[in-house]
């Protein structure tokens, strides 16, 4: 029974232990590489057209050992996943902060603008 146990408690711990991109489904993956960063002056381009599809936030919350750690990279990830959900292929980053709020001992929650991109015709 007790090493039963420590077997259990083994994998819970390791299960907190995986990457940030480990944490993602690959289909969201998938979808997140097809959105890129880019600077607010890149707005001012006259061969493409930039249309607004809101702000978009992502958030890596660590709660207890199991959770693993929070991370700016995972933060970061959920947000570009948050833009593909609208549509968009660009994001203007605003910021990136780590605190602990909600329900988390340490939180990365990064906030930015989502963009479609498309070319002039």
């Amino acid at each position: 029974m007790r090493f039963t146990m420590i077997i259990l408690l083994c994998g819970l711990l390791l299960a907190g232990c995986s990457t940030p991109v480990e944490r993602f489904p690959a289909s969201d993956l998938t979808r997140s590489s097809s959105v890129e960063f880019m600077r607010s002056y890149e707005l001012s381009r006259t061969d493409v057209e930039f249309i607004s599809m809101g702000e978009v936030y992502g958030e890596s919350c660590e709660r207890l050992l199991l959770d693993g750690h929070a991370s700016q990279e995972e933060a970061m990830i959920a947000m570009k996943i948050a833009a593909a959900d609208k549509q968009a292929n660009r994001i203007i980053l605003k910021s990136c902060q780590q605190d602990q709020k909600g329900n988390c001992s340490v939180r990365w929650r990064c906030t930015g603008e989502a963009y479609q991109a498309r070319p002039l015709q």
